[in-house]
């Protein structure tokens, strides 16, 4: 009991995502609060302050100083009350409608690698045009190396039924 949970126990998923939970809370308070803005999306101007998937999570801004503090408290705060803390080396910033200069600065702040669009997450593009094909010819190269392998593998599932 007092050794804490150790990697693949059965309970380690179950009180991650009851952790997690309480992030979303608290990005959903700050944000009801004021304390930071999200980005309006859509015909009824929708506002996302943050995306959930698994153990990543996406936090939309506004590009400024307050917001960048608020959110950095923010975390320190989750940090401290959860013990899981924030992996600044695989984070990264996308930083859009700002000079280069300032970019980098949120960047050294924040201890993370600046990117920038173009890039890929889960698999798909963000930031390109997904108009065009070529935007998409990693996925459907990856699509078609799956379904390759498992048509060979129910071609041989049926080949075995024959003997």
């Amino acid at each position: 009991m007092y050794r804490g949970l150790r990697q693949g126990d059965p309970l380690s998923p179950l009180l991650f995502v009851l952790l997690i939970e309480v992030l979303n809370r608290l990005l959903s308070k700050a944000s009801s609060l004021g304390l930071f803005s999200g980005l309006k999306v859509g015909v009824k101007n929708a506002t996302i302050t943050h995306l959930q998937f698994a153990d990543d999570t996406l936090l939309f801004r506004e590009a400024n100083e307050g917001d960048l503090q608020n959110l950095k408290m923010i975390l320190l705060s989750f940090q401290a009350f959860s013990g899981l803390a924030v992996n600044y080396t695989k984070s990264s910033p996308v930083i859009l409608g700002k000079e280069e200069a300032w970019a980098k600065q949120v960047a050294e702040r924040l201890r993370c690698t600046l990117v920038k669009l173009p890039i890929t997450y889960l698999g798909v593009p963000l930031g390109a045009n997904i108009k065009y094909v070529k935007a998409w010819e990693a996925v459907i190269d990856k699509v078609q190396n799956r379904l390759n392998s498992w048509k060979g593998s129910c071609f041989y599932r049926g080949l075995g039924n024959w003997y």
